[in-house]
């Protein structure tokens, strides 16, 4: 989950990992680090974001660089990274956590080795000094050794040159003239070179300022760079309200890139599928669910929605399985993780993800690019509705329906008219919330629900309408204000129904609706849309923005909620 960065060359090397550290701090920003290197290492570590930071201007020209999330030790200075060795000779960055680090670090202490932080991480450089003679080769002797994720840069004394290893975590190296770069993201190598080499996992780099080496298992391997197509946006005051803005031309190049992927072979593999899994975390398991209902509608296949963490528990029994696993960032360990199984049950898989060239474009079987821009606030929007466009466009596809190219110029002309949707009162700060829907609407609600508590901290939930009366409504009061989404007029008399079941109870209610009025408190009529399954992708966009002004009028910074990253690389 953390922002790793390294740089050797014959440029500014703070400058240029203090800048990749920027953009990479949405990874995790808990505390933040820099180790310059040459004839001795200086390390500068802080507690809090990356701009805490104190590194006096200097001559280095070697340096490596992390932003974290934490997970062995609280985010204090001395817990953050870089980690030295015992001796002062080797600093290193990790990524990742060690599953066997109480092992390792009782051999490390009965050697006479004192810790001076509560991090799995720093076992890595002492191990690293302990072996001594050919870096690389003890890189790959001492992740042999760590059980679980261990992607790490590693710098040493008097020397130019940053070696590293990929082991569960992402890591990019990039060339240019004179200067070699790596990050955990190629969101921080766009400025500087054009493409970039991917490592796979188990691969192992050493880059000085004029080459860089690829190696696997010791042997020696060549590698081809993939064309870099994300750069770092424009700083704003506020990523989250920018790509909320940005959703319509995103959409865009999603409709593109789908249009350009699907082939008849993908689109036969998922007509012919008897039992389709969808997998994601988070954000990503609400268009997981989104996908379910439409499959099961337009194909009449059995579909199942689970949680990435949950998938070891899902059985995978009869033939022609399909899974379709959804990630934002390509790197989430989880959906890995579950990828994995699929795999090893030689069920085909898909990927959709934002991140061309992430961890998932090379284990899944095939993957279809959102290509809708970088996105660094934390809580995801603009990608979350480009998830949507993608299903919606297989699942048609696979229908055997044709899109009109007007569908972009559709989306964005009812987006418009959607952004002035202002659901944000007063009474929302105080007042208990809920979000409440039913079908798609459900799943809709439970994505507002979600982004609400991922930048506000309150406490809310979602609910589906009919089983209000089945528990629920026992917290409705007069300090209750609910979100209605109504989308399907098949639907429209049970949220009624709702409605007046909630508001004879002292509820405050708020509606979304497609479908007229349903008898709320207010209401927001969504503009008209050529097919009912695309509504979810507009409705989501009134909660987007509630949350953004919630969580603004409270005081926060949406952009970077606590406790939270954008990247989650760890188990």
């Amino acid at each position: 989950m953390c922002g790793i960065v390294g740089y050797t060359g014959f440029g500014n090397a703070r400058d240029i990992v203090l800048d990749g550290l920027k953009t990479l701090e949405y990874r995790g920003y808990d505390s933040a680090g820099v180790a310059l290197g040459g004839d001795y290492i200086a390390v500068y570590k802080t507690a809090g974001s990356v701009d805490a930071l104190n590194i006096p201007d200097c001559a280095a020209h070697i340096a490596i660089g992390h932003t974290r999330w934490a997970t062995h030790g609280s985010p204090t200075q001395k817990n953050a990274h870089p980690h030295l060795s015992f001796d002062g000779s080797v600093a290193v960055v990790h990524n990742g956590v060690i599953e066997n680090c109480e092992q390792l670090k009782a051999e490390l202490v009965a050697k006479g080795i004192k810790f001076a932080s509560d991090t799995d991480s720093e076992i890595i450089a002492h191990m690293l000094a302990l072996e001594g003679g050919d870096m690389r080769a003890a890189v790959e002797k001492v992740a042999g050794r760590i059980v679980g994720a261990a992607t790490l840069l590693a710098l040493r004394k008097g020397d130019d040159r940053i070696y590293m290893l990929r082991k569960g975590a992402s890591l990019a190296v990039g060339v240019g003239e004179g200067e070699c770069f790596v990050a955990s993201d190629t969101l921080a190598l766009g400025k500087y070179v054009r493409s970039a080499y991917i490592l796979s996992d188990g691969e192992c780099a050493v880059i000085s300022p004029i080459t860089a080496s690829f190696f696997k298992d010791g042997v020696k391997i060549f590698k081809t760079p993939t064309e870099i197509k994300r750069t770092p946006p424009t700083p704003c005051a506020c990523h989250m309200r920018s790509e909320i803005d940005e959703i319509p031309t995103a959409l865009k190049r999603t409709f593109l890139s789908v249009l350009d992927s699907v082939d008849e072979t993908l689109l036969s593999d998922v007509r012919n599928a008897k039992r389709i899994f969808f997998v994601g975390c988070g954000t990503a398991y609400h268009a997981g669910l989104y996908g379910k209902l439409l499959l099961e509608k337009l194909l009449n296949v059995p579909c199942e929605a689970t949680l990435a963490s949950e998938f070891d528990g899902v059985r995978l029994h009869g033939e022609n399985n399909y899974a379709i696993f959804i990630t934002q960032s390509g790197e989430t360990a989880d959906t890995l993780q579950a990828l994995d199984r699929c795999k090893r049950h030689g069920i085909p898989t898909l990927a959709i993800t934002n991140v061309g060239g992430s961890s998932i474009t090379f284990a899944a079987d095939r993957t279809l690019l959102l290509e809708a821009g970088a996105e660094v606030a934390v809580a995801a929007t603009k990608s979350y509705n480009c998830q949507l466009l993608a299903i919606y466009m297989l699942a048609k596809m696979a229908n055997g329906v044709g899109f009109f190219a007007n569908l972009p110029d559709e989306l964005h002309s009812a987006i418009q008219d959607v952004y002035g949707a202002d659901l944000y009162e007063e009474r929302i700060r105080t007042s208990n919330l809920f979000f409440i829907g039913k079908g798609a609407d459900y799943v809709t609600a439970r994505e507002g629900a979600l982004k609400f508590k991922e930048i506000t901290y309150k406490m809310t939930d979602a609910y589906a309408a009919g089983e209000l009366k089945h528990g629920a409504i026992a917290l409705i009061d007069d300090n209750s204000t609910v979100i209605v989404t109504l989308t399907n007029p098949k639907d429209k008399h049970r949220i009624a129904a709702a409605v007046s079941e909630l508001r004879s109870r002292g509820a405050y209610v708020l509606a979304i609706s497609a479908v007229g009025d349903v008898g709320a408190d207010k209401t927001f009529a969504l503009p008209h849309l050529s097919d009912d399954d695309l509504y979810p992708l507009l409705s989501v966009i009134p909660l987007q923005n509630l949350a953004l002004t919630a969580s603004l009028c409270l005081g926060y910074d949406p952009d970077k909620p606590r406790n939270l990253a954008k990247s989650v690389t760890v188990i």
